[in-house]
C-alpha cells in the first residue's frame, strides 16, 4: 500500500465515519434533549456515582432539589479498558491541603513490540551488513525480546476545591527499560545480541480547563502540556550510550455536545537533543490524532474511530520516518457485570534514509534507502466482575503484517484488576504472542498500580 492509497483509504473512513454518526442510531434525539437541559458529556456509570442532591428555598419559602452537573474530568483513551466506556477517569488525587492534590502510580510490565518495529529491523539489517542474508526463521527469532519497563509516577494538581474550571497538574515521572533490543546496530548480528538500560527522568506541567460552553450547553476541555526529559542508556560494551534531552508540547481537546458524542484531538512535537554526541544530532518529532466517540441511546454501545500521523525528521540529516495509523473501537456492555470490545487497527510505516551511506560509510558514496512496513490486526476483550469490584479480564488477538509475513502472531490476555474510581485500580495480568510462521513463542507479564487516580 503506497502513501496515494492509504491517504485514499483515510478519506474513506473519515466519510464513513460521518455518514455513520449522521444514522438515526447516534443522532440526537430532540425529545431527550428537551427533557434533559444539561449534557454534560458523561454518565453516572462512568463517574462512578450519581452526584449528590442540594436544597434551596426560594423567595416563596418552597424547597426546591438541586442536581449539581458533574464536574468535567480529564479522560484519556486506554485499551484497557473494556466496555462502552473506552477510558478510566483521571481524578485529581488525595486532597492533603486546601489547594492541592497527589495521586502515585507505580507500572511494572513487559510488552512485545508492533509488527512494524519487526519488520523495519529487519529490513535495516539486510541493507545494513550486505554480507548477512538475514532471511531465516532463526535470525527472526533473535530479535523476539519483551521490553521490561518499570515506571513510576506522581502527580500534584492544584485546584480551588469550589471551583475545578481549571487546574494545574504537575507529574514527575521516573523509569527504567530494559531489554530494549537494537540488533540494527550490530557489526556481526548472528552472533550477538544488543541490549540497553535505558534511564527516563521527565517532569510534566499541566494545565487543564474544562467548561460548559453558554448557550449551547456542550463542554469544552482543553489541556495544554510541557515536559522536560532526559534520558541516558548504558551501553552493553558493543555500542555506545547516548545521553538526551527531549522538550515536548502537547495539547489535547474535546468537544462533548452531549454524553453520547465527543470530538477529540491531539498534538504533540518534541525537539531531541544529543548534546554529548560526537556528531549534531537533533532530531524534531510531530504527531496527530483525531478521534469522534460515539454512544447508542441506552448508552451501552460505543463506536470509536481514530486516525493518527506521525512524523520524524532527523535532523540535521534528511532522514525521515513517517507512521499511519487507523483503528476503530466497539465496545459494548452486555449486562451490568460483562463487558467486551473489539478494536481494528490498520498500521503503516514509511523509511526514507536520503543521507544513508552504509555499508560503506563513504560519505561520497550514498546509499539512499525507502522502505515499509504495515499490518493490521484485531484485538478482542472481555470482562466479568465476579465479586465486588473485582474484574477478571482476557482477550485474544490477531496481527499480520501486509508487506511481510515471518512475524505474524496470535496472541492472547489474561488478567485481574480492581477498580475503586477515584481511589485505587490494580491490573495484573500475563500476555502470550505465538509466532506460528517462525515458530516462537514469547510470554510477558505486567503489574500496574494507580492511587487516588
Amino acid at each position: 500500500m503506497n502513501r496515494d492509497n492509504f491517504a485514499v483509504a483515510l478519506a474513506v473512513s473519515v466519510i464513513f465515519c460521518a455518514s455513520f454518526f449522521a444514522g438515526p442510531a447516534f443522532s440526537a434525539d430532540d425529545k431527550t434533549a428537551a427533557a434533559k437541559p444539561v449534557n454534560t458529556g458523561y454518565t453516572t456509570s462512568e463517574l462512578g456515582q450519581p452526584a449528590a442532591e442540594g436544597i434551596e428555598i426560594t423567595s416563596k419559602g418552597v424547597e426546591r432539589k438541586i442536581i449539581p452537573e458533574p464536574e468535567p474530568i480529564l479522560k484519556k483513551i486506554d485499551i484497557n479498558r473494556i466496555g462502552s466506556a473506552p477510558y478510566y477517569e483521571t481524578f485529581e488525587g488525595l486532597r492533603l491541603a486546601k489547594y492541592f492534590t497527589i495521586a502515585q502510580r507505580v507500572e511494572i510490565y513487559q510488552e512485545a513490540r508492533p509488527i512494524d518495529a519487526y519488520i523495519m529491523d529487519a529490513k535495516k539489517i539486510r541493507w545494513l551488513h550486505n554480507n548477512q542474508p538475514w532471511n531465516n526463521a532463526a535470525d527472526y527469532r533473535s530479535q523476539l525480546k519483551p521490553i521490561f519497563t518499570r515506571a513510576y509516577g506522581t502527580e500534584v494538581t492544584m485546584s480551588d476545591p469550589k471551583n475545578k474550571e481549571g487546574q494545574i497538574r504537575y507529574t514527575h515521572d521516573y523509569r527504567d527499560i530494559y531489554q530494549n533490543q537494537f540488533p540494527i546496530y550490530l557489526e556481526e548480528p548472528n552472533r550477538n545480541v544488543n541490549y540497553k538500560h535505558e534511564q527516563w527522568d521527565q517532569n510534566e506541567i499541566l494545565l487543564m480547563h474544562s467548561k460548559k460552553i453558554p448557550g449551547i450547553d456542550w463542554f469544552e476541555t482543553i489541556n495544554i502540556g510541557y515536559r522536560y526529559s532526559t534520558m541516558n542508556a548504558k551501553n552493553d560494551g558493543s555500542t555506545n550510550a547516548y545521553y538526551e534531552t527531549r522538550h515536548t508540547y502537547f495539547t489535547y481537546f474535546s468537544l462533548a455536545p452531549s454524553e453520547r458524542c465527543e470530538w477529540f484531538g491531539q498534538f504533540e512535537y518534541f525537539k531531541s537533543k544529543r548534546p554529548k554526541s560526537s556528531f549534531t544530532y537533533n532530531p524534531d518529532h510531530y504527531f496527530y490524532a483525531a478521534e469522534l466517540r460515539m454512544k447508542s441511546r441506552d448508552l451501552k454501545t460505543s463506536v470509536i474511530p481514530r486516525i493518527s500521523y506521525s512524523l520524524d525528521c532527523y535532523m540535521p540529516f534528511r532522514n525521515e520516518f513517517s507512521k499511519y495509523e487507523m483503528q476503530i473501537r466497539i465496545g459494548h456492555d452486555f449486562t451490568t457485570k460483562l463487558n467486551g470490545t473489539i478494536t481494528f487497527r490498520d498500521v503503516l510505516d514509511f523509511r526514507d534514509e536520503w543521507d544513508n551511506t552504509a555499508p560503506s560509510y563513504d560519505p561520497n558514496q550514498k546509499n539512499t534507502v525507502n522502505d515499509s512496513a504495515g499490518w493490521v490486526g484485531v484485538e478482542t476483550r472481555l470482562q466479568y466482575k465476579f465479586y465486588d469490584k473485582l474484574w477478571f479480564q482476557t482477550g485474544l488477538d490477531l496481527s499480520c503484517g501486509t508487506n511481510m509475513s515471518d512475524f505474524d502472531n496470535t496472541a492472547f490476555l489474561t488478567g485481574l484488576e480492581y477498580y475503586a474510581p477515584g481511589l485505587i485500580r490494580v491490573d495484573v495480568g500475563y500476555r502470550g504472542n505465538y509466532y506460528y510462521n517462525i515458530e516462537d513463542y514469547m510470554s510477558s507479564v505486567y503489574f500496574k498500580f494507580y492511587l487516588f487516580m
